[in-house]
């Protein structure tokens, strides 16, 4: 029995002898070879694999855009994958560890491998951690793959995935260079040049190392494998998508289908060619790739996007039929607003615009899920309008595109502004068109307003049932998409206890209606606008009064209601009449200067020439028209004339008879203001007589002179100066309150008038000379000051101020900055020129709602640098409102 034992132990000891890792036998080689094939590469392999066909299933691919050649996770991606990929590592680590022949221990004076699997574990770690994007990493192992093992196939592979990481890291030399390499070792093999060794890995035999000198193995160049062909022409692929060169790219994947053995790859590499191709201009080349797609296990997604791309670039009504076929299969469903989409794309090919804008209008219906899709439609239906010139409808298509595009769709800048430009332009109009439909109703009979009104709430009612019914086939298109959903999820199919399709439809009801407060009646748009005065024939006229904040709900509107808010009395009449001559006046110059629209631009001055009542915005548009002529022009006559004879004392009647007319005023407004301060010079020394006659003499002839009412406030200091009775200037005084209220001059005559009738409230001397600490200096530098209110932030005020300079001042290259002034903050916009420049800046700053929203009805005066230090000094803002209304 202990013989037996013996026998026992003594062949353990020669099996763990004979497996040693440092004896090169058949049985060592035999049992490490295994474990490394199976326990390391193969298992980490498997783990690879699996972890990268989960992230594909699960990644949602962007058919708008080029397909990337190869699916890689990004640096957040892979943060999910690090489990399975670091196990791929470790398992790989400790074969190399355990069964390297000989082992690692000294990996110095290893000169060779004896276990034909260690070279594809080194090779594994690398591609688990070129999948980790731990690059630098990656590339050692690689690197140490190709110089240790030079003489084996595997030094190919390690080459190719070198090139690889190479292009990941943007070095394109270096992986150009590489794969270069290949290129020529396949083509070696290919025509028959290999001096290598032929097999695989038999020909590592430790029996046919024995028999080689170290010196001739050096010298051995393994064939290039041809199942590495593949892979290598991806590569090249890969490459060239880097480099953003399309024409290599498709050189690359055409030779790539060649190589390729699986029908997911020639269906993903078909598909990548299709959209190449149609990129490139090549509708039929790109209809055959997408054609082709369908014949491999492509997926339902890629194929249905095949299918639509082949239709596209093929065309014919053939292709039309199959497509309307498509519509009505359900599981199409939720690729209705796409199929819509190819269809009006199909129609403007063939220039059929009212097709198309029909397509195009259905596809951003029924696009309940995909923002994407919804924006191209919106942006297709506003580049068709703006190329009609219809920009009404084509910025509320842009500004529609706009809300539900994301950051990163194509030209998203290029829309976003395309949007604001036109919303003041469309502001304009609707204010425009608005204030003239109430004015026509407003002339008829009481009871064909009544009845008229009656006909618009009835019309509102159809118009509010028709959306009811578009919103129920709308949301029936969503229950079917979300059934769709929750029937192919692992869920339960009921949709209430479906808690991934319950924040789906939040999330969807989210993008559609908004955030709600969970109330009865929540989607009652029937909240209108309470004076929405609109001509059920006039498609022109608009259904919401802008800027009106009174709304009542449709089922309690009655004729009555509408009816009051119609512009009746004289003043509604007239502040109805100056809305819309302004809105009027604004588009007209929007068309100009923005548009470069000159007819429609005249079209809107000449509507204001054609108005049945008089107003002072005539003579502006007469003007305009003028300056979109030469002076030559019949029309450029025309419009003189009409200046000359209806408004000949004004200044454009002035400009226009003689070119140098505000020059020379300006030059009269000069000598005006130095006689002006001459007479001051002359009351501050005294000379009060005098004063009083050039007084006189202004306010008797100088009917034009600007500063009568500084005249007559100076008249009264000097009688105040030249006589003992205060009372006797009480009629200068009186005469100054009567023509020119609310003005400076006239708060200091109240002021002067109240003190000699109730006499002084202390024993001091009054100083009627009204001289103020700011001075006047003609020509200097401006600033622009904006005082903002509590109700906004400084930092958004800046950024409304700085969009709106960028837009509309982006030459003169303003700087923002903010202040504090004495607890309010303010904007300070510098710097100007001059005060000339300053008040152009301020008369549009008023006048321009885009980008400044509310802020445009807040205080805004400009000022000069020397002055702004004395106003934050003494904080006598009011003192400096009197100062600026009586120099600028």
């Amino acid at each position: 029995m202990k013989r037996i034992y013996f026998l026992v132990y003594l062949g353990i000891l020669s099996l763990v002898w004979a497996c040693s890792t440092e004896k090169n036998t058949m049985l060592s080689r035999a049992y490490h070879g295994t474990t490394a094939h199976y326990n390391g590469y193969f298992n980490a392999n498997d783990l690879l694999e699996e972890a990268m066909k989960t992230y594909r299933e699960n990644q949602k691919e962007d058919y708008y855009s080029v397909l990337p050649i190869l699916q890689l996770p990004s640096e957040e991606e892979v943060k999910n994958m690090y489990a399975p990929i670091d196990t791929a590592i470790s398992k790989c680590t400790k074969v190399i560890q355990r069964h390297a022949m000989p082992s690692m221990e000294k990996p110095a004076s290893k000169k060779e491998e004896h276990n034909r699997w260690i070279d594809e574990n080194w090779i594994t770690i690398g591609i688990a951690n070129y999948y980790r994007r731990d690059y630098d990493l990656a590339f050692k192992n690689f690197e140490y793959t190709k110089k240790f093992f030079s003489a084996d196939k595997s030094s190919y592979i390690a080459e190719m995935w070198m090139a690889r990481t190479y292009i990941a890291q943007g070095k394109f030399t270096e992986a150009n260079y590489a794969i270069t390499n290949l290129e020529k070792a396949q083509e070696s093999m290919e025509n028959g040049d290999s001096k290598g060794p032929k097999g695989g890995k038999n020909s590592k035999s430790s029996k046919s190392k024995k028999k080689k000198s170290k010196k001739n193995k050096d010298k051995e160049v393994p064939p290039f494998p041809k199942k590495l062909r593949y892979d290598l022409a991806i590569t090249r692929a890969m490459f060239a998508e880097k480099k953003k060169d399309p024409e290599s790219e498709i050189k690359a994947l055409t030779k790539a289908l060649e190589y390729a053995k699986k029908s997911r790859d020639k269906a993903r590499i078909n598909y990548i060619l299709g959209q190449l191709y149609e990129n490139a201009g090549d509708r039929g080349k790109a209809a055959y790739h997408y054609g082709r797609v369908k014949k491999y296990n492509a997926g339902y997604e890629m194929s249905f996007n095949a299918n639509l791309k082949n239709a596209l670039n093929a065309g014919g009504e053939k292709v039309r039929k199959s497509l309307k076929k498509m519509l009505r299969d359900t599981k199409n469903a939720e690729f209705k607003d796409q199929i819509y989409y190819t269809l009006g794309k199909m129609d403007q090919q063939e220039s059929n615009e009212e097709g198309a804008k029909t397509n195009y209008t259905r596809s951003a219906f029924y696009s309940t899920s995909n923002n994407r899709q919804k924006g191209m439609a919106y942006e297709k239906l506003g580049d068709m309008s703006f190329a009609k010139k219809d920009y009404l409808s084509a910025q509320k298509y842009y500004d529609s595109c706009a809300k539900v595009i994301p950051e990163t769709y194509p030209n998203y800048e290029g829309i976003k502004n395309k949007a604001s430009k036109l919303q003041s332009l469309v502001n304009a109009l609707e204010i425009a068109h608005y204030e003239d439909s109430i004015q026509r109703i407003a002339k008829l009979s009481p009871s064909e307003q009544l009845a008229f009104a009656e006909g618009v709430i009835n019309k509102m009612k159809k118009d509010e049932e028709e959306r009811k019914r578009q919103d129920a086939i709308r949301l029936a298109a969503l229950q079917e998409i979300q059934s769709k959903k929750s029937s192919d999820g692992s869920g339960n199919k009921f949709y209430w206890n479906n808690e991934k399709a319950k924040a789906e439809g939040l999330e969807e009801f989210r993008k559609q209606w908004g955030q709600r407060a969970n109330e009865d009646d929540w989607r009652r748009s029937e909240k209108i606008v309470f004076a929405s005065f609109v001509d059920p024939e006039d498609s022109t006229a608009i259904s919401d009064k802008p800027e009106s904040s009174d709304v009542t709900a449709l089922d309690s509107l009655t004729p009555e209601m509408l009816v009051a808010k119609l512009p009746l009395s004289d003043s509604a009449l007239t502040a109805s009449r100056d809305r819309m001559m302004n809105a009027y006046f604004d588009a007209g110059g929007i068309y100009d200067e923005q548009l470069n629209e000159s007819a429609l631009a005249e079209k809107q001055y000449r509507i204001m020439l054609g108005q049945d009542f008089n107003h002072d915005m005539k003579l502006l548009a007469a003007y305009q028209i003028y300056s979109l002529h030469s002076p030559e022009d019949p029309v450029a006559v025309e419009q003189k004339d009409y200046i000359l004879i209806n408004y000949p004392t004004s200044d454009y009647a002035g400009y226009l008879r003689d070119p140098d007319y505000f020059l020379k005023k300006k030059e009269r407004e000069k000598l005006t203001q130095e006689a002006y301060l001459t007479d001051l010079d002359r009351y501050e020394r005294g000379l009060y007589y005098p004063v009083v006659a050039k007084a006189d003499k202004v306010l008797a002839e100088e009917k034009d002179n600007p500063y009568r009412s500084k005249y007559l406030l100076l008249k009264a200091m000097a009688q105040a100066k030249m006589t003992e009775d205060k009372k006797s200037i009480i009629p200068t005084l009186d005469t100054l309150i009567a023509l020119y209220p609310k003005t400076p001059e006239s708060d200091k005559a109240l002021e002067m008038k109240k003190i000699i009738l109730n006499g002084y409230s202390t024993n001091e001397a009054v100083d009627f000379s009204n001289k103020s600490i700011y001075e006047y200096k003609e020509g200097e530098p401006m600033f622009v000051m904006i005082f903002l209110t509590e109700k906004i932030n400084n930092v958004v005020a800046k950024t409304r101020v700085v969009d709106f300079n960028k837009e509309y001042y982006g030459k003169l290259r303003l700087s923002v900055t903010s202040k504090v002034f004495k607890e309010d903050n303010v904007i300070l916009v510098k710097q100007f020129k001059d005060d000339i420049e300053a008040a152009s800046y301020v008369s549009f700053y008023k006048r321009t709602r885009n980008h400044l929203l509310d802020m445009q009805k807040m205080k805004i005066l400009f000022i000069s640098e020397k002055n702004m230090l004395t106003l934050f000094d003494t904080n006598k803002l009011e003192e400096y409102q009197l100062f600026f209304d009586e120099n600028y």
